[in-house]
């Protein structure tokens, strides 16, 4: 017996690879703010697939994607999933720190967000875990 073919306009949210560009080149995307209100912005078709895969956002349709969370939402979710504790010291932690730095080319994304305290957090700045954790050792030796 043949599967059947999915049908039409049906899609895994978290498959990236079924999006396409608008005639404008880019991906539009969808969200709310952290009072409700709802927003949206073209972006990249990169930005877009790396957003899907690390679980920041899914796939409406073949041109659109929608953010999971407010910036209230996603600090709770990230602060949640770390239990308050700072990543880097094991102390309380209440910001929310990039792995990647933005400045460096990394997203806002539950992949690359973590929990840190006020210290760590500013310490760290815009270098990535490892020059920082790298800093820590050349500090106590």
């Amino acid at each position: 017996m043949l599967a059947e073919p999915p049908k039409r306009g049906t899609h895994d949210p978290a498959d990236a690879s079924y999006l396409r560009t608008t005639a404008s080149g880019f991906i539009r995307m969808r969200g709310k703010t952290d009072n409700g209100r709802r927003w949206y912005q073209e972006v990249e078709l990169e930005l877009a697939q790396i957003l899907v895969r690390e679980g920041a956002a899914v796939v409406v349709n073949r041109s659109t994607i929608r953010r999971l969370y407010s910036n209230k939402e996603f600090r709770k979710l990230i602060l949640t999933r770390d239990n308050y504790t700072c990543r880097f010291c094991g102390q309380y932690g209440d910001t929310i720190d990039h792995e990647l730095p933005r400045a460096k080319g990394g997203h806002t994304t539950p992949f690359n967000c973590i929990c840190a305290c006020y210290e760590c957090n500013q310490r760290k700045a815009n270098r990535d875990v490892d020059e920082f954790r790298s800093s820590l050792e050349d500090e106590f030796v």
